[in-house]
């Protein structure tokens, strides 16, 4: 009971400090009742949650342009399951992620104060770890489904497995079937908890063999339940534009270290922590799962080495290995063993540096002209959700905005590049948006986000060049024929958003057009044919 009171203050300063950028931004004097974007990929997350939430959780995976026929080479499994829980609210995914931002934290919070505790930690030493992980990552917290709502069921998966470890037959289950799920979740959630079970059976079998045979029944299980999701995996790879999709996400064949400096610093722990736990085993004993998740974590960042394909290991496992460095340094309150300096300074060393990388939450608490230029396309919104579905044409940022804030289909988002279709079909569609504008005002050299931008930055080279290529080469295609183009993609509206695009010409589209609805700010028109 001694820590009730704190634990209660804590996630009650914890939901109500993650609610204030939003506030912020809708007390400004320019608000009127857009809710803002506070990271760079809540679109996508945004898109497929409003797709699971309007009635097609099914085509979460692609939520942007509406096809059945198009699969998308992730899952989408948690924001289908957030669109099957709120459905029921009329709520849309921007209201969701707000009511989500002080739920999920707060569980975060107080699941890292229990696993911490299952690692061995006295209460004391889980409160201060678990508080300072959320405290320095308040930024990332913001991240409405991964890193935050993967990380939660990975945790409950990590928290099983030490469960299991530990001989109580609870955690077989919870943490068998959460490896299991986590297989149709991201790769870096899964590949991190199994990486996890592993470290756990080899030094479990080192350090205390009582304990193997709970966590080979719980990898059992674990494996039993991911089957439905490898079959998933199965079907994908088998599908023929299966490598298009690969090659935009930037997986590229590697067998360096993402990042020299990260693993050195891991290394450095795993080293100190090992030599601390053979040299001092009595003392050691109870803290064994530490020793796993750091195991866990230089293997999951150099998982390359062995199978040769680089994914962002690093940048998208920053929670694992956050709670990793702060489970090392938490060891020396505990214990005093001259070799565990070495790894707390390492540890230090890279909390510093995700610490540093969290300034970016200055942003999110800052009310700036860029964070309200959407404002104006409340009325918008509103008028589209009155509407039926439909296909609508509009710049690449409006078109995110549509997709995020309606249940209407849209024919570009730079996150089809997740989506299995062809580069050059791509790179249509890419061009359907920039119809209404000269070529010449296109700029399509300096656009940072065309198709791939995850393949440029992986592979470099000439990449780059040959994206811009092809977007030119559709876009002189599209040119020909305006109208017949979007017909070819089965447009029905096209949005003009006068403030974002005012060198727009409509007329160069050369359709018969309806206006619907016309604002000084936005024009909603209907394709007539």
């Amino acid at each position: 009971m001694k820590y009730t009171v704190p634990l209660i203050i804590f996630s009650v300063f914890l939901a109500g400090i993650m609610q204030v950028p939003q506030w912020k931004h809708q007390h400004h004097s320019d608000a009127q009742g857009v809710l803002v974007s506070l990271n760079s990929d809540e679109s996508i997350y945004l898109a497929r949650v409003e797709e699971s939430l309007s009635g097609r959780p099914e085509l979460s995976a692609e939520a942007f342009i509406g096809y059945d026929s198009v699969k998308g080479s992730q899952f989408a499994l948690i924001e289908r399951i957030y669109g099957n829980m709120f459905r029921w609210t009329g709520l849309h995914a921007a209201e969701v992620f707000r009511i989500m931002d002080s739920v999920v934290p707060v569980l975060i919070f107080l699941s890292l104060f229990f696993f911490f505790q299952l690692c061995g930690f006295d209460k004391r030493s889980a409160f201060i770890g678990a508080a300072l992980f959320c405290v320095l990552q308040l930024y990332n917290l913001s991240r409405p489904i991964h890193m935050r709502a993967s990380f939660l069921v990975m945790l409950w998966a990590l928290i099983g497995l030490t469960a299991a470890y530990r001989q109580k037959w609870w955690g077989m289950a919870v943490g068998g079937l959460l490896l299991g799920l986590l297989v149709g979740v991201y790769v870096w959630s899964f590949m991190f908890a199994w990486a996890y079970w592993g470290a756990l059976l080899l030094v479990g079998f080192l350090l205390h063999r009582e304990s193997c045979r709970f966590i080979l029944f719980t990898g059992l299980i674990g494996f039993l339940a991911a089957i439905p999701a490898v079959m998933q995996y199965m079907e994908l790879l088998s599908h023929p534009l299966y490598e298009a999709a690969q090659f935009r996400s930037g997986i590229h064949p590697s067998r360096l270290p993402e990042s020299l400096a990260y693993s050195g610093v891991f290394l450095l722990m795993l080293f100190g922590v090992s030599f601390s736990f053979s040299r001092y085993k009595n003392a050691c004993k109870r803290y064994v799962p530490v020793l796993a998740l750091i195991l866990a974590a230089v293997v999951y960042m150099n998982q390359q080495v062995v199978h040769g394909q680089t994914f962002n290991f690093v940048s998208h496992g920053i929670f694992s290995l956050m709670a990793a460095a702060i489970a090392v340094a938490l060891l020396i309150i505990e214990l005093r063993p001259k070799w565990l300096l070495l790894s707390t300074l390492a540890a230090v060393v890279y909390i510093a540096a995700i610490a540093h990388d969290g300034r970016y939450i200055i942003n999110q608490w800052s009310v700036s002209a860029e964070s309200m230029q959407d404002q104006h396309l409340a009325s918008l919104f509103e008028e589209l959700n009155g509407m039926g579905r439909m296909r609508i044409m509009s710049d690449p940022h409006t078109s995110a905005l549509i997709a995020g804030f309606t249940k209407h289909d849209v024919v570009y988002s730079v996150y089809l590049k997740n989506v299995l279709l062809t580069h050059k079909e791509l790179a249509l569609r890419y061009c359907l948006t920039q119809l209404p504008l000269e070529p010449l005002d296109r700029e399509i050299e300096v656009q940072e986000h065309l198709i791939y931008p995850d393949a440029v930055s992986a592979f470099k080279g000439d990449t780059r060049g040959e994206e811009v290529a092809l977007v030119k080469a559709s876009c002189s295609e599209l040119d020909l024929d305006p109208a017949l183009a979007l017909e070819m993609f089965e447009v029905s509206h096209v949005l003009w958003n006068k403030k974002e695009q005012p060198a727009w010409d409509i007329d160069r589209l050369g359709i018969k057009r309806k206006t619907i609805v016309e604002t000084d700010t936005w024009a909603l028109y209907q394709i007539s044919r």
